[in-house]
């Protein structure tokens, strides 16, 4: 009986050596496949993230070079807009910054503001307010302009509001236009070009 068992024993192949090396190359194709899928996977993942966080941040205003200021305009910049609503007596208006209305006039002043602002016509804070004066030497430090095509100048006065003045018949024309309402200067006098004054305004006094 050990004989046949010896002789069994030696008819079983023995692993050869070409096998061995068939299976460690199967092994390291295996490796090789699980490496690319893995740096694939990452590299999709880092793809997401960068989409994830360009769209968080896609809202904010982009810099040119070492610029600090942002390329788009400044949020607060306020636009004008053409004014279909009842004029006051003493001027007539052809444009309004966007969000604001004639708030009164007397024969004095005419003020625009935001609708909600409650306080009289005679406090100019928050507001542009045209009123009629006699003629002035022009302020000290004030910058030329024109305003339909006649001479007028800009001023800051020392609070911080916007003074734009130009002749007008035996008058000069002011418009104030306080430091929270941030037209810019070419568009003050935009708004200027529209204003129209009628019989019943009177220059201030004093």
């Amino acid at each position: 009986m050990n004989d046949v068992i010896d002789r069994l024993a030696r008819l079983t192949p023995s692993p050869s050596a070409a096998a061995t090396e068939d299976a460690a190359a199967d092994l390291r194709r295996g490796h090789r496949a699980l490496s690319r899928r893995r740096i694939k996977r990452a590299a999709l993942g880092g793809a997401a993230l960068t989409l994830a966080v360009g769209g968080a941040f896609s809202g904010i205003a982009l810099t040119s070079g070492d610029d600090v200021a942002p390329i788009s305009q400044a949020a607060d910049n306020v636009r004008l807009v053409d004014y279909d609503g009842a004029q006051m007596p003493g001027y007539t208006v052809a444009k309004v910054p966007e969000g604001f209305v004639l708030q009164g006039s007397d024969q004095y002043v005419l003020a625009v503001a935001r609708p909600d602002d409650k306080s009289s016509i005679s406090d100019f804070r928050d507001k542009i307010v045209v009123t009629l004066e006699s003629p002035s030497s022009p302020a000290e430090g004030a910058t030329d302009t024109t305003v339909n095509g006649q001479p007028a100048t800009l001023v800051t006065t020392p609070d911080g509001a916007t003074m734009l003045k130009y002749a007008y018949r035996d008058f000069t024309v002011v418009i104030q236009m306080w430091n929270t309402i941030h037209l810019t200067d070419e568009q003050l006098v935009e708004f200027a070009e529209g204003v129209e004054v009628t019989a019943d305004a009177k220059p201030s006094v004093g």
